[in-house]
């Protein structure tokens, strides 16, 4: 398999806290833009797991052991949902202009909240973690699951391009869905390469 990227150490698990509250923020970002019909930016962040998908197999395939693997997976996840949920409140707090009482209250009444939507998804993802880590292994196993992501992807990618041409609706997606599609198959190649040195 190709070389490990993400160990079982404090430097790799601070980089992979750094990449989950990035990928919040990302998330945030086409939130916040301005929506269309025809590029749904709103419905990438919202509904389009190919990028997640992508970037979390990444980081299993890339951890040093099943645990690390498993720990990346579920803490990018549950980073990227925390962010958006906390950015959600604001939303709310916003839009309503209820005036934003002491940060400590505002975190002890939504804590609950944010953290029974982000640690579901978080222990999902890392059990999932667990499992594709076994794509690391040179086997008819472990080849099987590494194209797992890639046929999620491609299922993925096929619909949002059918909505494109059918409802002139979700070309971010589409696009995004792609990018992500031939960067996995590229990954697959590369690691397959590696394989057969």
């Amino acid at each position: 398999m190709v070389k490990t990227v993400f160990r079982d150490s404090w430097k790799s698990h601070l980089l992979v806290v750094g990449l989950g509250i990035l990928a919040g923020l990302v998330v945030i970002l086409f939130l916040e833009v301005p929506d269309t019909p025809l590029f749904s930016f709103y419905y990438w962040s919202a509904s389009t797991f190919g990028f997640w998908m992508f970037s979390t197999s990444l980081l299993v395939l890339l951890s040093e052991t099943r645990k690390s693997a498993a720990f990346h997976a579920g803490t990018y996840i549950f980073l990227m949902f925390l962010v958006t949920t906390i950015h959600q409140t604001v939303v709310v707090y916003r839009e309503a202009e209820i005036p934003f009482r002491s940060p400590v209250e505002v975190v002890a009444e939504h804590l609950y909240g944010w953290l029974a939507y982000s640690i579901p998804a978080g222990l999902l993802c890392a059990l999932l973690g667990a499992v594709l880590w076994s794509g690391r292994k040179d086997t008819t196993w472990g080849k099987m699951l590494q194209t797992v992501p890639a046929l999620f992807l491609l299922a993925e990618t096929l619909y949002l391009w059918y909505c494109v041409f059918t409802a002139q609706a979700r070309l971010f997606s589409a696009g995004t869905d792609l990018i992500c599609l031939a960067a996995y198959c590229l990954f697959l190649r590369y690691a397959g390469d590696k394989r057969k040195e």
